[in-house]
């Protein structure tokens, strides 16, 4: 009787832990699912009714159009929709992708501004917002978001400070905040953390003041945009310490004297813009053989 009892015992104890683990399962799997309709009932246009008839409630999230999931655990890793053309607001559910590594939604014609609730997206890995309409201030937010190595958010009408928190991330390589309506300063701390950076683009804004010294720990820096705006002062010597600066453009700014002669130094460098700077007088302090970009 007691033998009979204790493997009773052990079946009830089976029977709820595969019970506790499906349940688990199904709530995740719902949990996403749930996530992105409420994104697809956002959408105030869909012209080619790509999600319209694809994204089924009646068929497995992983099968949608744009959505990629993980093997093991079936939840949603990358979202992708890139020039579908759609119009509408992302809303804050978005961020119960807890498992998102990869979202991009560039090449649309979204409003508003990004929803604090995408701070939990913990994992993200890329995200892409670029050629859209967002508008209010580049959120802070994104320095909590460790995981981080490409942020593009140009072409959109973002605007205030570039918040200094997105130099806390330590994996970042790349920052594109190009074509928007930013304002002030470049943040000091920039590369103080930020080691890693390849490609800073934050060309046609309104930002100011110098750049910062800061600018010469940046040692994997190969792109560096920062034409049209009104940056002045003297062009930092640090710059000319970047090894492997490929691509350097700070012309349509109001820097003034002459070209530093660190510049020599950039061997690797490729393409060299500093025209049309109203307060410069670009008397070159190059020698012909210390020329960069002969």
């Amino acid at each position: 009787m007691e033998i009979c009892m204790f493997y009773f015992g052990v079946l009830l104890l089976m029977s709820s832990y595969l019970s506790l683990t499906s349940s688990t399962s199904h709530f995740n799997l719902t949990t996403d699912q749930y996530a992105l309709t409420i994104l697809k009932n956002s959408f105030v246009s869909d012209p080619n009714a790509i999600l319209h008839k694809n994204w089924s409630i009646h068929t497995p999230i992983c099968g949608w159009i744009g959505v990629s999931c993980g093997i093991k655990h079936q939840r949603v890793t990358a979202l992708n929709l890139s020039s579908f053309e759609l119009q509408g607001t992302i809303p804050l559910h978005l961020g119960n992708l807890t498992f998102l590594r990869v979202l991009d939604i560039s090449s649309n014609s979204f409003t508003g501004v990004l929803p604090s609730e995408l701070s939990k997206l913990r994992r993200l890995e890329l995200i892409n917002v670029a050629a859209n309409n967002f508008t209010g201030e580049i959120p802070p937010w994104f320095g909590a978001l460790s995981q981080l190595r490409h942020v593009d958010l140009n072409n959109n009408s973002f605007s205030g400070r570039i918040p200094s928190s997105l130099f806390n991330i330590s994996r970042l390589q790349s920052l594109n905040m190009s074509l928007n309506l930013l304002d002030g300063s470049i943040p000091n701390n920039i590369c103080n953390i930020t080691s890693r950076l390849r490609e800073f683009n934050a060309y046609k804004n309104q930002l100011e003041g110098e750049i910062p010294r800061n600018i010469g720990k940046c040692k994997e820096l190969e792109v560096l945009q920062l034409q049209n705006n009104s940056f002045n002062g003297d062009i930092p010597s640090e710059i000319g310490s970047l090894s492997m600066l490929k691509i350097l453009y700070l012309g349509e700014n109001e820097f003034k004297g002459g070209i530093p002669e660190q510049f020599g130094n950039l061997t690797s460098l490729r393409v060299l813009h500093l025209g049309w700077n109203i307060k410069a007088s670009w008397e070159s302090h190059f020698s012909d053989k210390a020329s960069p970009c002969r």
